[in-house]
């Protein structure tokens, strides 16, 4: 998601201020803490590893301990959307197979993937839509934000900020699921970047037992981050940052609008989107968490990252032109002082745009990125990052929806009901090492499911599109969609317009004819996927009619 730069000096500055405060933050370590798995103080030793001689590599300097003169230039949606709107020639490859749905589902009424407008008209898509997958429970509150993780038995709901003065539940929503088919709400997050909204930073590392997200306002904010334990409680998370044993934290970031740990949970990672802004936090101790760098990557703008296992490579989106970066970060994860990333390779692409978050995954032996982009009907693809100095875009999937011929549908279908059409946002794996299914959160298109063992002929499996919720907008306080001061502000669909599709012009808040499914799904057991959509909130699904999770 992109949005306006505001303030950026200002925010900068205070981050800087930020990373000389943490040695006055919350108490000494606990003792009961310090036992806890993967906890360490130390900083470990040895030198990065080498990316190799004759490796042309782009170097990004960190900004804490200098000073600097920085020329922000507030640019609208121009800034993303070039002027040429050509698809690319190879666009409409990867069309996953539609899936076999068997009996009790309620199958989808145009291609795959689409909402038709006469389904909207004639209140048709309340009843929603599914596939092999079937309901078990959920739980509404007031809708939620962009990313929503669970663990355990325990699902994290954001909320919106544009909500704030009438959401009746503020804050991040804690729901118990340990009964699935009856989800309830067991706390309430209000520290700071808990209660001014975390968008699509909001993230557990299950090593640790973690929680974390920055706070991101209305799309791009910066100073706070706040972690929690969920290990010994995941319905009663505790704040581990507070100041003096409050509910407040003290400044620990520079901008934030997406968010990641590194797999060992020693380090959380916020990007700022804007300027290819990048924090980096330890959280050795999440008791005193502290930047150990604050810099660039992904300029102009970047989204979305993963890690390797190892922590040593980061693998961030693009917001354009579409693509992946792939960034040294061993500096970093080795904590060495005043560190640096470097780029070690890049891929890009031009039949898509804003490419939102990365997944590592094996595939037949080999290394591979899941790339997602949000813009431009961009899909999902694979990238072969065998040899990460140049990686290799090889296939693609995508919905018959998102491809050329159906852009007169996408047009009719999505205008008045945000900025977000047919598109793809946070896809989830279920293992990381040679997955043979994928989720993915496809805004309109609800939640897909698809079995990618061959990444050149993907097939959906099953689907589910929860019911639209137009009738309870004034219920929804805290879903972006249906309250969000700028994506579900304005009905004008700008996602698609690469392909010269802005939708029609609508005047007025988002129609919700469907709900926005963004979240990435989780794979629980053999037989069950947790989502979480902007509108319906949690809900717990059971796959049917021999799907499962193998």
């Amino acid at each position: 998601m992109f949005i306006t730069t505001v303030v950026l000096a200002a925010m900068l500055a205070v981050g800087f201020a930020a990373s000389a405060i943490p040695k006055i933050l919350a108490g000494p370590k606990s003792a009961a803490y310090a036992s806890r798995p993967g906890y360490s103080a130390s900083v470990p030793e040895g030198d990065p590893p080498l990316i190799g001689k004759g490796v042309h590599r782009r170097r990004w300097f960190p900004w804490r301990h200098r000073v600097m003169v920085l020329t922000v230039i507030t640019a609208g949606i121009a800034l993303f959307i070039p002027a040429s709107s050509a698809v690319s020639a190879d666009t409409g490859e990867g069309v996953a197979k539609r899936a076999d749905c068997g009996p009790g589902s309620l199958t989808e009424t145009g291609v795959q993937g689409q909402v038709p407008l006469e389904d909207r008209e004639s209140g048709r898509s309340k009843q929603g839509y599914r596939c092999n997958l079937e309901k078990l429970g959920g739980y509404q509150g007031e809708g939620a934000t962009y990313v929503d993780p669970s663990y355990e038995n325990c699902a994290y709901m954001g909320t919106s900020l544009g909500g704030v003065l009438g959401k009746k539940s503020q804050g991040t929503q804690v729901v118990d699921v340990s009964d699935p088919a009856h989800p309830k709400l067991a706390a309430n997050l209000t520290s700071p970047a808990m209660l001014a909204g975390t968008w699509e930073s909001l993230k557990v590392n299950e090593k640790r037992g973690l929680l974390a997200a920055v706070s991101v306002g209305a799309g791009v904010a910066g100073l706070f981050f706040d972690v929690y334990d969920i290990w010994q409680d995941c319905a009663h998370p505790r704040l581990l940052n507070s100041f003096a044993d409050s509910n407040f934290t003290l400044p620990a970031n520079v901008l934030g609008h997406e968010g990641a740990w590194a797999p060992d949970g020693r380090t959380y990672y916020a990007s700022g989107l804007v300027a290819g802004s990048l924090t980096a936090i330890d959280v050795a101790d999440p008791t005193r968490p502290r930047i150990v760098f604050s810099g660039a990557a992904g300029v102009p703008a970047n989204h979305g990252f993963s890690l390797s296992a190892d922590g040593n490579r980061m693998y961030i989106a693009r917001v354009a032109p579409a693509g992946v970066d792939v960034i040294d970060t061993s500096q970093i994860q080795s904590r060495r002082l005043l560190p640096m990333i470097t780029q070690v390779g890049e891929v890009s692409w031009s039949d898509g745009l804003i490419t939102q978050h990365t997944i590592p995954i094996t595939h037949q032996g080999k290394s591979y990125l899941v790339a997602v982009d949000e813009f431009g009907a961009g899909g999902v693809r694979f990238i072969d990052i065998s040899d990460e100095r140049q990686p290799r875009v090889t296939d693609k999937l995508r919905l018959e929806i998102q491809t050329p011929q159906h852009a007169d549908e996408r047009r009719a279908d999505t205008a008045g009901n945000g900025l977000f059409g047919y598109e793809a946002h946070y896809c989830s794996v279920n293992r990381p090492d040679e997955p043979t299914l994928m989720a993915c959160g496809e805004f309109q298109s609800g939640v897909r499911v698809f079995d990618i063992r061959d990444f050149s002929a993907p097939r959906e499996v099953a689907y589910y599109n929860p019911p639209a919720q137009s009738d309870k907008r004034d219920d929804l306080k805290g879903s972006e969609h249906a309250s969000g001061l700028f994506t579900g502000a304005s009905g004008l669909a700008l996602s698609d317009g690469t392909n010269l599709d802005s939708g029609y012009p609508s005047l007025g808040p988002a129609n919700l004819s469907t709900d926005w499914c963004s979240s990435p799904p989780r794979f629980v057991g053999k037989d069950q996927l947790w989502v979480t959509c902007q509108d319906s909130g949690f809900i717990a699904l059971r796959f049917t009619n021999g799907v499962h999770n193998d």
